[in-house]
């Protein structure tokens, strides 16, 4: 009888089994946060002067003006740095919503796959929907006081920050005025961000790729920027919704809820008022959303390969 000592492994395993394979190496979920958050700034700042131009548009300040006269009045009333009016409080919101919403994605992801099944086609769509909603309900107040900001000239209103639009809405319409517009987000989170991670998902997969398996940074890049167009365009009437409620004040009786500003925003100006903006929106989009993804996903790759 052999008298070797059995390693603390082997007694766990029995001697001679095969010992478990070593479980991949994954991103700690802080440097996915990090790396998301990042990512969306980037986004955002690139893009600040067209998505200024676009909210405008969309929210009736600008109307029946180009977007190249919006931006030339910006710029007359507020200077150069008009166009990027609300940046501020759009990274502050962008930097959580990005965060919570990549490493909540990988999260469901994981999740679904252990629960359907890894080789379920469109698991992309439905981890997208749940991370969707995760970081819209987090983030909703700051994304609320960016409309605010961005969504009016400087001269027709007297908030100045993100702070300052946060305190006077909940002095004047109490904290559930920071929430005005929520169901419209988060009714459209859900197949916007579903269609986003499962295009690109879905993109990725049919990319050519290197020696090592991998999808190059420009693959990234451009599956990114389709996956963002698409999803952007199909969910643009919810977007415009969502910003009317939003810009909708204290004794304002235009709306009484989305679907009664669905409702009369068509009856009083068509299919096409609901698309208004839909063109800086996208022009700023292909840009952003390849950013986003880009960033992302080749810092998780840059991590891996350590």
């Amino acid at each position: 009888i052999s008298q070797r000592k059995l390693s603390r492994k082997e007694l766990q395993w029995g001697e001679g089994l095969a010992m478990p394979p070593t479980p991949p190496r994954e991103v700690p979920p802080l440097a996915k946060m990090l790396a998301g958050g990042t990512a969306g700034m980037m986004a955002k700042t690139a893009v600040s002067p067209i998505e200024r131009v676009r909210i405008l548009a969309q929210t009736g300040e600008a109307q029946g003006m180009s977007a190249y006269a919006t931006a030339v009045k910006i710029v007359n009333e507020e200077g150069i740095l008009g166009l990027w009016r609300g940046n501020t409080a759009n990274c502050a919101r962008v930097f959580p919503s990005k965060a919570v919403l990549f490493t909540a994605n990988d999260l469901w992801k994981t999740k679904l796959s252990w629960v359907l099944g890894g080789d379920v086609r469109g698991l992309g769509f439905f981890s997208g929907s749940m991370a969707g909603i995760t970081a819209s309900v987090a983030t909703y107040p700051l994304d609320f006081a960016r409309t605010r900001l961005s969504g009016t000239y400087a001269s027709s209103t007297q908030a100045s920050s993100m702070i300052s639009v946060l305190t006077d809405t909940v002095r004047k319409e109490g904290v559930m005025g920071l929430y005005k517009g929520v169901g419209p987000t988060i009714a459209g989170a859900l197949p916007y961000e579903g269609i986003k991670f499962g295009c690109y998902d879905l993109l990725v997969t049919t990319w050519a790729k290197d020696e090592s398996g991998n999808v190059s940074i420009t693959g990234k890049f451009c599956c990114g920027a389709a996956a963002g167009t698409v999803s952007g365009f199909v969910l643009y009437p919810n977007d415009t919704v969502r910003k009317l409620m939003q810009m909708q004040r204290e004794g304002d009786k235009l709306y009484d809820g989305a679907l009664d500003c669905y409702r009369k925003v068509y009856r009083n100006h068509g299919i096409a008022r609901f698309y208004r903006g839909v063109l800086p929106y996208l022009s700023r989009m292909v840009p952003n959303a390849a950013i986003q993804f880009g960033i992302y996903e080749s810092f998780k790759q840059f991590y891996l390969a350590r």
